[in-house]
């Protein structure tokens, strides 16, 4: 099936960004599975992509990563979180690694920036 990808742009950015949310990956684990970088991952969520051949050979190597029939991204998903398995991230750091004063202290910024957020949800 050859299908133009990117003539539909915008219904695959709306599609792709719910599986990704559906799912439970962050962009950059997105980005690591599918070995698209991050800015171009970005590009795509805003239907953005300037050139239709790379799009096109992205979509499908999305589709390839998670064994996905070629328009699926095209076509309306009806999706719950009850009907996809579960996906668990995390990071290569090992445990009990020691981390540098600058990583300790911006995840200190982030945890300060999540408890904030929290109040808020």
């Amino acid at each position: 099936m050859n299908i133009v990808f990117f003539e539909q742009r915008k219904v695959i950015a709306r599609n792709l960004l719910s599986f990704i949310r559906l799912k439970g990956y962050s962009k950059k684990s997105f980005s690591i599975l599918t070995g698209i970088s991050r800015p171009t991952i970005d590009q795509i969520l805003k239907a953005e992509s300037p050139n239709p051949t790379t799009f096109n050979a992205q979509i499908a190597k999305i589709n390839e990563t998670f064994n996905l029939p070629a328009d699926y991204f095209i076509t309306t998903q009806e999706v719950t979180s009850q009907s996809l398995p579960l996906t668990y991230a995390y990071s290569d750091h090992g445990i009990g690694e020691e981390r540098s004063e600058q990583v300790k202290d911006l995840l200190e910024g982030l945890d300060n920036v999540l408890d904030i957020y929290s109040m808020y949800v």
